[in-house]
């Protein structure tokens, strides 16, 4: 549910009640010797109110990263188009901040998602990133797809990339995931991912403990990235961190 203020702000129309949550990343930079060399931290927050007409959610993002800084704001709406479709559309208002540069900078994001139920098992989805092109090389559309099996375990599947670019195929982002249940509230999670236009791949893997109203999840993500001579960015990796909590009326 809290998911559709980052992703598919379409799927919140499935939901018929209220939520809490809140989300709290760290991230450690290593080169290709195994030191640190820098670390970040993101904090999250998102109130969700799902109803049967139309559904909406409030979210903000704080994010430091050596020199930079990122505050972002969303508002997210939703409704059903028919009893297996749903549109939304989500508003973000972001500022960055170089404090190195001395610079700050406002702008605004639109993002526009459909999901599609074909059964009770399977659901597929389209979103619009930055569709009005507001900052450069974020606009792209990702597709998706979910499957459940007999209940105990779910795969998805994302591909993404950016229709306004020169060449689309050096921004094709792919990437997979798998659910299990265990036991009868606990989940395992693992997945992947590849990101050709950031130059990123890696994997992760989490524990999820989900009651009717309260859940809490953990993972643990890693990424390499290649060295750009552009960006002056040498090869490093990353470990992710994160741990989140919700509650839901």
């Amino acid at each position: 549910m809290e998911e559709a203020a980052f992703l598919n702000p379409a799927s919140l129309a499935y939901f018929n009640n209220g939520s809490v949550y809140a989300q709290r990343n760290t991230h450690k930079f290593k080169n290709t010797q195994g030191l640190v060399t820098d670390e970040s931290k993101a904090t999250a927050f998102v109130f969700a109110d799902g109803n049967p007409n139309v559904s909406g959610s409030l979210s903000y993002v704080d994010q430091e990263e050596g020199v930079f800084k990122r505050k972002r704001w969303g508002l997210s709406v939703s409704a059903p188009l028919n009893k297996e479709s749903s549109l939304g559309i989500s508003t973000r208002k972001s500022t960055d901040e170089n404090s190195l540069l001395q610079t700050k900078v406002d702008y605004y994001q639109t993002v526009v998602g459909v999901t599609h139920s074909l059964d009770s098992q399977t659901s597929f989805g389209v979103i619009f990133y930055d569709v009005l092109n507001s900052k450069a090389k974020e606009t792209k559309a990702m597709v998706g797809a979910q499957h459940m099996f007999a209940n105990t375990a779910t795969l998805n599947f994302d591909l993404s990339a950016n229709y306004k670019a020169e060449e689309i195929t050096d921004t094709i982002m792919y990437r997979g995931g798998l659910q299990f249940k265990v036991l009868d509230d606990f989940y395992l999670r693992f997945g992947g991912f590849n990101d050709k236009s950031k130059q990123e791949k890696g994997n992760g893997y989490g524990i999820a403990w989900i009651q009717p109203r309260l859940a809490f999840e953990f993972a643990i993500k890693s990424t390499n990235t290649k060295a750009d001579l552009a960006l002056a960015r040498s090869e490093r990796k990353l470990k992710e961190t994160s741990l989140s909590a919700s509650f839901r009326f």
